[in-house]
């Protein structure tokens, strides 16, 4: 089984090139597709992910107010079962015109029936920023950094050898990870945030008989907290899934807890 990655358009395809980007997502060796509005036709579209087989999941990157094609692509990908995780960029109210919000709002609607979980990039989290589109390129980095940690706390990118055979059996398999970010009558809206830290300091890394320090956890989770994907802190949340990487070491004391 491998996943299916879509970049549409300019936007999906910056989010996707840096989730590429992750040394553990290529060894996945997922089938990347790249589709545009002005060199996309229905049919070539069609039979094209109706030839891919073995797909466990699909995730689709896309700015909502671009195209139509997001809509379409996703029924295409539920009418063959595969699982739709969509990263969906959402317009900036303070920067963009009323008809791209618009388009996009109507674009959710329509992927509903479609998409089992939305990832929300909020352009309004950075559209405060004086030259706010300087920033898109961190920022994508930024999405691409939590759904590489989303990965790899999955069996499908343990499998490629991203983490070690002992953790392994830790793993959230895919298609659990995707339930439990959604709902039975519904799809699931995620607000991504990540937060890291050392847990030794660079002569610990060069010394391997230096211990690890304790995690932070409230520290972790605090900063966390300051760094959704949307603008606000979603109110009245339902779920909450958390990766936790740790080293080996950690694995083997919560085993032994």
């Amino acid at each position: 089984m491998t996943h299916l990655f879509i970049g549409i358009e300019d936007a999906g395809e910056a989010n996707l090139e840096a989730l590429l980007g992750y040394r553990a997502v290529r060894r996945a060796r997922p089938i990347v597709l790249r589709i545009k509005q002005e060199s996309a036709k229905a049919d070539t579209i069609e039979e094209t992910l109706k030839s891919t087989t073995g797909v466990e999941v699909a995730f689709v990157f896309s700015g909502l107010g671009d195209s139509d094609l997001t809509p379409r692509i996703a029924e295409i990908l539920s009418g063959l079962n595969v699982p739709v995780v969509l990263a969906g960029i959402v317009p900036a109210n303070r920067r963009e015109k009323r008809e791209t919000l618009i388009n996009a709002y109507h674009a959710l609607e329509r992927l509903e029936e479609h998409v089992n979980t939305f990832f929300i990039v909020d352009n309004e989290r950075i559209a405060h920023l004086p030259n706010f589109e300087d920033y898109y390129s961190s920022y994508n980095r930024y999405i691409a950094s939590c759904i590489a940690d989303f990965l790899a706390g999955t069996s499908a990118a343990q499998g490629s050898g991203a983490v070690a055979d002992s953790e392994r059996h830790l793993s959230m398999p895919m298609n659990e990870v995707v339930k439990a970010l959604s709902f039975d009558d519904g799809p699931g809206y995620v607000a991504l945030s990540r937060a890291s830290e050392l847990t030794k300091g660079l002569w610990g890394y060069i010394l391997p008989f230096l211990k690890h320090k304790p995690l932070d956890l409230r520290t972790l989770l605090r900063v966390s907290l300051e760094k959704f994907s949307v603008s606000d802190a979603p109110p009245g949340c339902e779920k909450s899934v958390t990766f936790l990487q740790v080293p080996h070491y950690y694995i083997l004391s919560l085993i032994h807890i």
